[in-house]
């Protein structure tokens, strides 16, 4: 699914106050300037009938049902000279016609706000959140929601802080710390998955530093991160991992480097322990603006007859429009690579990246997919309803906002996992078509159990403009689930089609028509639902 997180939209026509609690911190960090900030302020309420066919593995009968859903909402706006806030409050009402549920209601909210000072150089963020998500449980219905079956949604609740610190860029020697804690509290749903309540706190620290060859003389680039991840169910997981590189100039373009690497990886009180070092000394050329090629040859120090082998960094940044950048090298587990890449014209974006990531699987919503700059209607509720940014010479109408895009797993457990992700996103706009495709398969390795799972995900979104005021789309969605605990494969299809058309300036209609379907090797699991959707908004 996607995410997104709001870019700051420079609107002249809103304006507001700023709460005084905030007001009071932004000033410790910025002088006070007389300038004027952009505020808006929106209630809105939307009414939404569903009727669905629903056909289940596990019923001989097909279901027939419908739901009226209200959803009162309100959304707030504040982007400043050093503050950028974001709030979003719901609350949704949804009465069934079968008599076996009851009615049901459901609170969501989203907060985000981050303070910036000293020239963006030392940034404060805050976020939390609730929503309702189905959990890496039993049968992974990834199609289910408050509407066929509440009783599997989770209340998920995500709460953060981030504090950023850098030099200022025409230093030559940059270095930067960020500070992050974040939790997660996921409750029992009420149709009992075998997971109980998860609760979970990580910490990391993270510093960096490096010297660009560009200044002469002897530059280097360093990372440092280190994580500590408490689980209530379980035993800390400790992830530390540090590298340093060294290049002394030859040659103009052609330098000597010497570089080390050290890992640990552990679960305190079991057998999951991993500690990897390696040292290396190699070559770099560079070459035009920034780009470089550096491939080095290392051995390894921690004692484990792995034997020597052969690494490679890289940036490759031809134009400003294009860059692709990462490395090839080795961990405690084997071979590892990274890669991340993106191209950018007016009418076309790609993105392209591939990592693994040892995590506990409820904290990888920290390892997005950048899907990129999208300009959104205010009330725009996916990818679908935007088009690419064409660029800084874009003037943003009236309601209108920057977004950008993410692709993340929501699904939640707090194993340790060894995460191997790639993915491919493309979006194209032009005239009055949009389309995004969006492409990816990842591996998830539990390092405490015998189980391996794959997920292969590909989606097609289109919107043609049909009229200023009307627009049609379409979706098709398809998953691949291999459960590697079970022998279980599953592989489930979404189709999509909708027509959205602006009554006036406060309101609008969505019409969707929806086709879901799972089909697994397993047939308690098979899966089919026809849904028709009618949606009406009203901003006040």
């Amino acid at each position: 699914m996607a995410t997104t997180i709001h870019l700051p939209n420079k609107s002249p026509k809103q304006t507001g106050s700023l709460n005084k609690l905030v007001v009071a911190v932004s000033l410790a960090l910025t002088a006070v300037l007389p300038v004027q900030a952009n505020s808006s302020f929106t209630p809105k309420v939307g009414i939404t009938g569903h009727g669905y066919q629903l056909d289940l593995g596990t019923e001989p009968d097909t279901q027939r049902g419908s739901a009226l859903e209200v959803e009162p909402a309100v959304s707030w706006r504040y982007q400043g000279p050093n503050m950028l806030t974001r709030v979003d409050l719901s609350h949704q009402r949804v009465w069934y016609s079968d008599d076996e549920r009851d009615d049901m209601s459901f609170n969501e909210y989203l907060m985000q706000n981050v303070l910036s000072g000293f020239d963006r150089r030392l940034r404060w963020t805050v976020d939390a959140s609730q929503r309702y998500t189905i959990r890496a449980g039993g049968g992974g219905a990834i199609f289910r929601d408050r509407i066929t079956n509440p009783g599997e949604l989770s209340k998920t609740r995500r709460y953060g802080t981030a504090i950023a610190l850098e030099t200022a860029q025409h230093r030559e020697a940059q270095f930067a710390v960020d500070l992050s804690a974040r939790k997660v509290n996921s409750k029992r749903p009420e149709q009992d998955d075998d997971l109980g309540d998860i609760n979970s706190e990580q910490y990391n620290l993270s510093l960096r530093t490096f010297r660009h060859h560009q200044y002469g003389g002897i530059y280097w680039r360093g990372n440092t991160n280190v994580t500590r991840t408490e689980r209530e169910q379980r035993n800390r997981l400790t992830r530390d991992s540090a590298d340093l590189m060294f290049g002394i100039p030859l040659f103009p373009s052609l330098a000597w480097t010497v570089q080390g690497r050290y890992e640990q990886n552990n679960v305190r009180n079991s057998a999951f322990t991993n500690e990897y070092a390696t040292a290396g000394t190699g070559l770099e050329w560079q070459f035009g603006r920034v780009s470089r090629i550096n491939v080095n040859y290392n051995t390894v120090l921690t004692g484990r007859d792995d034997g020597n082998f052969v690494s490679a960094d890289f940036l490759l940044a031809p134009s400003r429009r294009t860059s692709l950048s990462g490395y090839w090298d080795r961990r405690y587990f084997g071979r590892t690579a990274q890669v991340s890449g993106q191209y950018n014209l007016r009418f076309l974006t790609m993105r392209l990246s591939y990592t693994d990531r040892v995590s506990t699987r409820n904290f990888l919503e920290t390892e997005l997919i950048d899907l990129g700059v999208f300009v959104c209607p205010d009330d725009a509720t996916g990818i679908g309803d935007c088009f690419n940014f064409p660029g800084a010479g874009y003037e943003l109408g009236v309601n209108e906002q920057l977004q950008q895009f993410f692709d993340v797993d929501t699904l939640i457990r707090d194993d340790v996992i060894l995460n191997r992700q790639g993915a491919l996103a493309i979006g194209y706009n032009k005239n009055r078509l949009t389309v995004g495709l969006n492409l990816s398969s990842s591996e998830q390795r539990y390092q405490e159990l015998d189980r391996v799972d794959r997920r292969h995900n590909a989606s097609f979104q289109t919107s043609w403009r049909l009229t200023p005021h009307s627009s049609l789309r379409a979706n098709v969605r398809a998953y691949q689930y291999d459960f590697g605990n079970n022998n279980r494969q599953d592989k489930s299809w979404q189709y999509e089609l909708g027509w959205s058309r602006d009554l006036s300036s406060a309101s609008d209609i969505n019409l969707t028509a929806r086709h879901s379907r799972r089909d697994s090797n397993n047939d308690d699991f098979d899966y089919r639902e026809n849904r028709l959707i009618l949606n009406y908004n009203y901003r006040f």
